[in-house]
C-alpha cells in the first residue's frame, strides 16, 4: 500500500516529506529589489551601481557599514558569489540578493531580512 501511495504521488508530481528536509522558505520570498532591502532596515543607499544585472547600493546606519546587491536571477546571484568568496569575506544571502558586512552587522540584518550568513567567518 505504501508503495503505491508513494507511486501515485510522483506520478502526480506531488514531492512526499521526508522528515529533515530543509525549509525551502529562503526561496520562497519575493525577490527584492536593492533599493527594497534597505526600506526594509531603514536605510536610503548610495547606489553605486544600476546594471542589467544588478544593482549595488551603499547604507552607512547606526548598525554599521554595508553594501547590499540584487540581482535579476539566481544564476547571476551565484557567479557574483562564486567570484567574491575568492576574496574572503562573509555574506548574508538571500533569493536574488547578497549583503556584504562584518559578521556582526549581518547577524543584525538577518533579524529584518532573513537569509542566511555565509562567508569564512560563519563557518560555511
Amino acid at each position: 500500500m505504501a508503495v503505491l501511495a508513494l507511486g501515485t504521488a510522483c506520478a502526480s508530481n506531488v514531492q512526499p516529506v521526508v522528515a529533515g528536509t530543509p525549509s525551502p522558505s529562503l526561496y520562497q520570498e519575493a525577490a527584492l529589489s536593492a533599493e527594497d532591502l534597505a526600506g526594509k532596515v531603514g536605510c536610503k543607499p548610495d547606489m553605486r551601481t544600476k546594471a542589467a544585472e544588478l544593482r549595488q547600493g551603499v547604507c552607512k546606519t547606526s548598525v554599521g557599514n554595508y553594501v547590499i546587491t540584487s540581482f535579476t536571477t539566481e544564476q547571476g546571484k551565484r557567479d557574483w558569489l562564486d567570484y567574491a568568496q575568492m576574496y574572503g569575506g562573509t555574506y548574508l544571502v538571500g533569493r536574488r540578493w547578497v549583503v556584504t558586512a562584518s559578521p556582526a552587522v549581518l547577524e543584525t540584518l538577518r533579524k529584518t531580512l532573513g537569509g542566511e550568513v555565509r562567508g569564512e567567518d560563519s563557518g560555511s
